[in-house]
């Protein structure tokens, strides 16, 4: 299977239980950032699944969303609701002939920016589809959250564990003691701009 789809159907499972950082916190806090959305144009960029696409229109009034995702593994919108989504890579928005010529009021990373290859020029490209007045919104894992807990499974200090390379998987321990690590290692940064 394709790194990607594996990714994208990983992501999509944890994501949906009850437990996840993304229901627990991470979409009520994305949503306050956002903003409303009523009457206005979103382009989501690493949809995934395209769920919270969907919710936008269905749920809080977006005119239309387009989602763009690499996984493709996209859920049906139901019969009505205004949400496109295409099979793209992120760090080649540019090159995606769908959204040529379209204006968005809305631009969406969420939990997606840190996959471009060349983060400035998929922005650059984001600006070039943003209306004037349009807001931008990242959400990204705090670094420091892993650094804490890698640098307490290898025993080093929390600066060599932020710098340390290489490939790393970090063990749920969200049960018996969710709380207590919810309150250790929990961390988003989350930012709206409007740029000019």
């Amino acid at each position: 299977m394709d790194p990607w789809q594996t990714l994208t159907t990983d992501y999509e499972q944890r994501r949906a239980r009850e437990d996840s950082l993304d229901q627990l916190m991470e979409w009520d806090a994305q949503r306050s950032l956002i903003g409303p959305v009523e009457g206005r144009t979103i382009l989501d960029v690493g949809c995934g699944n395209g769920g919270k696409a969907i919710e936008l229109v269905q749920d809080h009034g977006a005119a239309s969303v387009v989602g763009v995702d690499i996984g493709a593994q996209f859920l049906t919108p139901p019969a009505g609701v205004d949400v496109a989504f295409h099979s793209a890579d992120l760090s080649a928005l540019d090159e995606l002939h769908t959204l040529q010529g379209r204006r968005f009021d809305v631009v969406l990373f969420l939990q997606s920016l840190a996959y471009a290859r060349d983060r400035v020029r998929t922005l650059r490209a984001v600006r070039s589809l943003m209306t004037d007045g349009g807001v931008l919104v990242v959400s990204m894992a705090h670094p420091i959250r892993y650094a804490v807990e890698r640098s307490e499974r290898d025993g080093t200090g929390i600066g060599d564990a932020y710098h340390a390379v290489g490939p790393y998987s970090y063990p749920s321990r969200w049960n018996p003691h969710k709380q207590a690590w919810l309150s250790q290692y929990v961390g988003i940064i989350i930012f709206r701009a409007r740029p000019a």
